[in-house]
């Protein structure tokens, strides 16, 4: 003889109509009600790119210094301890050939700040190259600032 299986048997969920198991989010539907969570995904999304590209910034100083003043400085150094001054001289040229090549790097903050219709629009590649720029000065050894 079978015995009937137990009736607490907790293998499969009850399948009720209005007691539904589901696993589905609306994410679209969470955003809606609560404006918090938007705050705080925008808040994390920017504190990620931010933290990101203060490393991929930070890698590029520790780069540009290992070329010159590394690489360069220890072929150049058999002529004399002068030579430690043509790093950050050769710094500033590159600098300065940048801006040579790729125009001024744009209005300055105190220009920003005022609301002036004759401020030029803003290239997308203009945080690029002083980004570049600031990154060639302090990876040479020259102060930034």
């Amino acid at each position: 003889m079978t015995s009937p299986p137990p009736s607490d048997d907790l293998s499969a969920p009850s399948q009720k109509p209005g007691n539904r198991l589901s696993f589905s989010y609306d994410l679209p539907e969470a955003l809606n009600r609560n404006p918090q969570t938007i705050l705080l995904i925008i808040s994390i999304t920017i504190g990620g790119f931010t933290g990101i590209s203060i490393v991929i910034f930070q890698e590029l100083i520790k780069l540009i210094h290992y070329l010159m003043l590394d690489r360069l400085m220890g072929a150049i150094y058999t002529s004399g301890p002068w030579t430690l001054a043509c790093i950050p001289t050769l710094g500033g040229l590159i600098v300065g050939l940048m801006r040579w090549c790729w125009g001024d790097f744009g209005p300055g903050i105190n220009s920003l700040i005022t609301d002036n219709p004759t401020t030029p629009q803003i290239s997308p590649l203009r945080p690029l190259g002083k980004t570049m720029a600031a990154a060639v000065s302090l990876g040479s050894g020259a102060s930034l600032g």
